[in-house]
């Protein structure tokens, strides 16, 4: 069990995080005006900005599915993106192909509530080149890129777009099979 307290360390990453958070927000609020039309499509709902998930080592935003997009009705089908920090989190290490071991930008698709099981038909075989499978978590299926490979806000806003366009092309046909 984690002390409730703050140490030293934690109050000096939060004072470098608050001075980083103005343009954490920024990309984030690219990101989100550049996926806005994909996720309208997608009839996603719930939309996050961002937020953190020290679980897993991430802050990212997300967006809640409706069919033809959600595999199935007994759970909230959802769509995450955001910045994956490995050494700041446990999950997701079980990712086939594995996750980058150094911070990533990912896109995510998962459910919340019951079945966390991976649609039949998804696999390595079936899925776009980049896509990993990720078993006994929330999400299933993650695509990453290093960073260091994004360039400027509006490169990782590009990537994201891309990767959401993917997952707009391919869960019709997985969420059906």
């Amino acid at each position: 069990m984690h002390d409730a307290m703050p140490d030293a360390d934690d109050l000096l990453a939060a004072e470098r995080f608050l001075a980083a958070e103005a343009r954490i927000a920024a990309c984030f609020e690219r990101i989100e005006e550049g996926i806005a039309p994909l996720l309208r499509s997608m009839r996603a709902t719930g939309r996050t900005t961002y937020m953190t998930d020290p679980e897993r080592g991430v802050i990212w935003g997300h967006a809640f599915l409706r069919p033809p997009y959600a595999p199935s009705a007994e759970a909230e089908w959802f769509i995450g993106w955001g910045l994956r920090f490995p050494d700041g989190g446990s999950g997701w290490d079980g990712a086939d192909p594995r996750l980058p071991k150094t911070p990533h930008a990912i896109v995510a698709l998962g459910a919340s509530g019951l079945p966390r099981i991976v649609p039949h038909a998804a696999s390595s075989a079936t899925l776009p080149q980049g896509w990993s499978l990720i078993r006994g978590e929330a999400a299933f299926l993650a695509a990453s890129r290093p960073l260091l490979d994004q360039g400027s806000p509006m490169a990782l806003a590009d990537w994201t777009f891309e990767r959401v366009r993917e997952l707009r092309s391919f869960l019709p046909g997985l969420a059906a099979a």
